[in-house]
């Protein structure tokens, strides 16, 4: 990690994803990993089905609380990944069974990923940001589609493709920032803890 980025306040990324450790890390940001303790699904039921923008902020917002009630002053970074397709959300396949199933609806289809984040300072939300990407997937044969699982195991991936691997090649165009579709929209994180000096850009 770049010395460059050392923060000025502790950092907090309160998610175990790997990819979303492995952006912060690219970005050469100094930080911790404490995971939140959120149920997540039974916060996702007190929302419509299509209501993507307000359930991906609130359980961001959620995650970044829980852990930041237990961690004064750091500035704490929450973030939740919504995949959906027309009313349909996709959340994590576990199972090959599942990731085909996925997988097969969205083949030849266009699909949203939707990232919400929330940084949190003290117990207090003091910062959220909300992005879309647009993804169209390639017309997939059967053969491809389990082809594609046994070669990249998208089993814990949001939306059962693993677009920082693999599941790129499984697109024939994308919309949005590549850090969206990740999981962790980087740059206005970035811009906004670069503004409290908590980072150097």
């Amino acid at each position: 990690m770049s010395s460059e980025s050392l923060p000025a306040h502790k950092v907090i990324l309160a998610s175990n994803s790997s990819i979303r450790k492995k952006i912060l890390e690219d970005a050469g940001i100094t930080f911790e990993v404490i995971a939140s303790e959120i149920d997540e699904e039974e916060l996702k039921k007190s929302f419509s089905s299509n209501n993507f923008k307000d359930c991906c902020l609130a359980l961001a917002k959620a995650k970044a609380l829980d852990v930041s009630n237990k961690q004064k002053n750091a500035y704490v970074i929450g973030s939740d990944q919504i995949c959906c397709y027309e009313d349909e959300i996709f959340s994590k396949p576990l199972t090959k069974e599942n990731c085909f199933k996925t997988l097969s609806k969205l083949s030849g289809n266009t699909h949203y990923q939707n990232c919400g984040i929330s940084i949190c300072k003290d117990g207090e939300e003091i910062w959220s940001h909300y992005a879309q990407a647009a993804l169209t997937m390639k017309s997939l044969s059967d053969s491809e589609i389990n082809d594609y699982i046994d070669k990249d195991e998208p089993f814990m991936a949001c939306g059962a493709y693993r677009f920082e691997s693999l599941g790129k090649n499984l697109f024939s165009s994308t919309k949005g920032d590549e850090t969206t579709i990740q999981g962790l929209t980087l740059d206005p994180i970035l811009e906004f803890l670069g503004s409290k000096k908590v980072i150097d850009n």
